[in-house]
C-alpha cells in the first residue's frame, strides 16, 4: 500500500510541476508513516513540510493543493477501482490517507495464500553480498558486545535473505602480530607457575582465568618431553586452537553457522598484502616517506594518510585490511557488510578509501557500527574488564537468561547507540520483559489452537478455501487494527533489510504481540456463530504465522507454551 501512496504522490507533484503551481525538484523523499491515532488514517506523509523550504510555501498550502490533485486521480475506472476512502491536510501540513476496510480483508487474505512465506520478496535475486561480523580477536571468549555484534549480523543476514540477496557470513580472524605473540607468553608464564615456579606477570599479558585453563590443557594434553621445546608461538598457537574451538561452540549454542572462517595469516602466507600494495602502487595511491610506505587516502576523503610499512619493515594492520578486502571483492561479491565495534568508528574512511583506491566503488563497502552493551544486574553494572579477565562472557549470559532472550535484547536499539541489558529483568516471566511479552503473545495464540483441537475442530480445514466476504464479518476496530499491524510486515521486512536495521523487526513485534494480547482478551475466538469463528481463525492463523516469521528473523523461538 505504501508503494501505491507514493506512487500516487508522485504523479500529483508531476501533475502540479506541469501546471507551474510547483518548481520541479530531484530526488524528493517521500515518506509514509502510521499515525499514533486512529482518527489521523491508516497512513500520514510529512511530505509538505519537505517541500516548504525550497518551494517557498506554507506546508498547508501545499498540501491542500496534492490533495487538489490526488483526489481526481481515486476516481474509479474501468480497470481500477480505488482502495483508499479518503484524504485530508491535518494540522500544519500533513496529509493523511484512510483506506477502505475491505482493503484490509483482501490483504488478510492474501496472507493465508502465501502463508509463512507473506513478508518474503524477491526483490533482489542474483545480488551476492558477504557479511564479516564478530571477528573477535581469538585471544578470549566471546564476551556481551561480541555477542551484540553477533545478534546484529545474523539478524541482518536473515532480513536481506528474505528480500532475495544470496548472503554468506564470514568470521575474519585476527591470528597474526604482538597479540598472538602476548597470548603465548602470558600461557607460557602460567604454564610455568604450574609448574611450581615463582613468575611475574606483565601488565600486558592476559590474565583471565581462562589462561589457566588453557596451560593445564597443554600440561595433559602435551607429552612433557615435547614441552621441553616448546617456544612462545608453540604456546600461543595451542591457545589459539583452543579460544577459536570455544568461540565456534558458542557461535553454534547463539544459533549463528558461519561460512567461512577467513585467516589473517593466509593473507601473508599467499603473498596477498604485497600484491595489495603493488596494486595500489600501480594506480598511484601509494609513496615512500622517512622510510615507511603510505598510502594516499586523502584522496578519497580520509584526514591522513596511512602507514601500510613501517620504517623497520613491518607491516601495519591497516595492510592487512587492504589485503582482505581486496581479496572479498575478488570474489565476486556484489555488495560487502562489516559489522565493527564503537572503538572501530575512525576505521571507516581509511578502508573505504582504500577500496577505492584498489579501483573499486567505496559504496559497495557498507559499516555498520555498534556502541557498547552496559551490562546490568537489577539496574546496577556489572564490571567488565577483558585485561583484569573480569568481564562477562557470551556463555555466560546465554546460560543464565537463556539464547532468545539473549538475543532479542541485543537487537533492542539501534545498532549506533548503547545498550543497557539487564539480566535480572531478562529473565523476568511477565509483562515487563519484553521478549516474554512477544513469546507469550504466541502461546496465547496456540492456546486457542488447541482448545479447538480438544472440541473435534481442524482449524486448517475449517479456513481453507476462505473468501473475502467470508472475512467481512471480522469488523471490531481490535480486529482491523490487527489486520492493518500484519499487513505492514512486507514493508517493515524490507526497510528492515534495505536500512541494515533489525531493531525494527523488535519494534514491530512488541506493537503486534500487544494488539493480539488486547484481541485475546476483547475477542472471543470460538463462538456459536459458525461464520465469525471462521474469520477468526483465519486471522489468528495468520497472526500466528507472521509472529511466527518475524521471531524467526531475530533468530528467536516462538514456544506454544509458557
Amino acid at each position: 500500500m505504501q508503494d501505491q501512496l507514493i506512487t500516487l504522490l508522485k504523479s500529483a507533484i508531476a501533475k502540479a510541476v506541469e501546471e507551474g503551481k510547483l518548481k520541479k525538484e530531484a530526488n524528493i523523499p517521500i515518506v509514509m508513516e502510521v499515525p499514533p491515532q486512529k482518527d489521523q488514517g491508516d497512513y500520514a506523509t510529512p511530505l509538505a513540510f519537505s517541500l516548504a523550504k525550497t518551494q517557498k510555501q506554507a506546508p498547508k498550502n501545499i498540501a491542500s493543493l496534492l490533495v487538489s490533485y490526488l483526489n481526481p486521480l481515486l476516481l474509479p475506472s474501468a480497470v481500477h477501482v480505488t482502495p483508499i476512502e479518503k484524504i485530508e491536510v491535518a494540522g500544519a501540513g500533513y496529509i493523511n490517507f484512510f483506506i477502505k476496510k475491505e482493503y484490509w480483508h483482501e490483504r488478510l487474505l492474501e496472507m493465508l495464500q502465501f502463508g509463512s512465506d507473506y513478508g518474503k520478496r524477491n526483490l533482489y535475486s542474483g545480488k551476492k553480498i558477504l557479511i564479516e561480523f564478530v571477528s573477535a580477536n581469538p585471544t578470549g571468549p566471546l564476551h556481551v558486545a561480541h555477542g551484540r555484534a553477533a545478534a546484529l549480523g545474523d539478524t541482518i543476514t536473515r532480513l536481506l535473505r528474505a528480500v532475495g540477496f544470496s548472503v554468506e557470513q564470514e568470521y575474519y580472524i585476527n591470528d597474526v602480530g604482538n597479540q598472538v605473540t602476548l597470548l603465548g607468553q602470558s600461557v607460557s608464564l602460567r604454564y610455568r607457575e604450574l609448574l611450581g615456579e615463582a613468575i611475574t606477570l606483565p601488565d600486558e599479558s592476559y590474565k583471565g582465568d581462562y589462561i589457566i585453563d588453557i596451560a593445564k590443557a597443554i600440561k595433559a594434553a602435551v607429552p612433557e618431553e615435547t614441552l621441553k621445546d616448546y617456544e612462545t608461538k608453540h604456546f600461543g598457537q595451542f591457545a589459539l586452537d583452543t579460544i577459536l574451538s570455544w568461540i565456534k561452540q558458542d557461535l553454534i549454542v547463539f544459533g549463528i553457522l558461519f561460512d567461512n572462517f577467513f585467516s589473517e595469516e593466509s593473507l601473508y602466507q599467499n603473498k596477498q598484502v604485497a600484491e595489495a600494495i603493488a596494486t595500489l602502487r600501480a594506480n598511484e595511491m601509494v609513496y615512500d616517506a622517512d622510510g615507511a610506505v603510505w598510502v594516499a587516502t586523502t584522496r578519497y576523503g580520509d584526514d591522513k594518510d596511512r602507514v601500510v610499512t613501517r620504517s623497520n619493515g613491518e607491516m601495519t594492520y591497516f595492510a592487512s585490511d587492504i589485503a582482505y578486502h581486496k581479496n572479498k571483492l575478488e570474489r565476486g561479491y556484489d555488495r560487502l557488510i562489516d559489522i565493527w565495534g564503537a572503538d572501530h568508528h575512525g576505521y571507516i574512511a581509511r578502508v573505504k578509501a582504500a577500496v577505492s583506491a584498489l579501483g573499486y566503488q567505496a559504496d559497495r563497502l557498507d559499516i555498520v557500527i555498534h556502541q557498547l552493551v552496559n551490562l546490568l544486574r537489577g539496574g546496577k553494572p556489572v564490571a567488565m574488564s577483558k585485561r583484569s579477565g573480569e568481564f562477562v562472557t557470551l556463555k555466560e549470559v546465554m546460560e543464565e537468561v537463556g539464547v532468545d532472550a539473549t538475543r532479542f535484547f541485543f537487537l533492542m536499539r539501534r545498532s549506533d547507540t548503547s545498550l543497557d541489558f539487564d539480566l535480572e529483568l531478562a529473565k523476568k516471566a511477565s509483562d515487563e520483559n519484553p521478549v516474554y511479552y512477544v513469546q507469550y503473545a504466541h502461546a496465547r495464540l496456540c492456546s486457542i489452537f488447541r482448545v479447538a483441537k480438544e472440541q473435534g475442530r481442524l482449524v486448517e480445514k475449517e479456513i481453507a478455501g476462505i473468501t473475502k466476504e467470508d472475512l467481512l464479518v471480522l469488523a471490531f476496530p481490535e480486529e482491523i487494527g490487527l489486520i492493518k499491524q500484519l499487513a505492514v510486515y512486507p514493508d517493515l521486512v524490507q526497510s528492515s533489510a534495505e536500512k541494515l536495521e533489525p531493531h525494527r523487526v523488535n519494534y514491530y513485534l512488541m506493537d503486534l504481540a500487544g494488539l493480539i494480547h488486547r484481541y485475546y482478551f476483547n475477542c472471543r475466538v470460538i463462538t456459536d456463530d459458525a461464520a465469525l469463528t471462521k474469520a477468526r481463525f483465519a486471522l489468528i492463523t495468520a497472526a500466528q504465522t507472521i509472529l511466527r516469521s518475524a521471531l524467526n528473523l531475530l533468530g528467536v523461538s516462538a514456544p506454544e507454551r509458557m
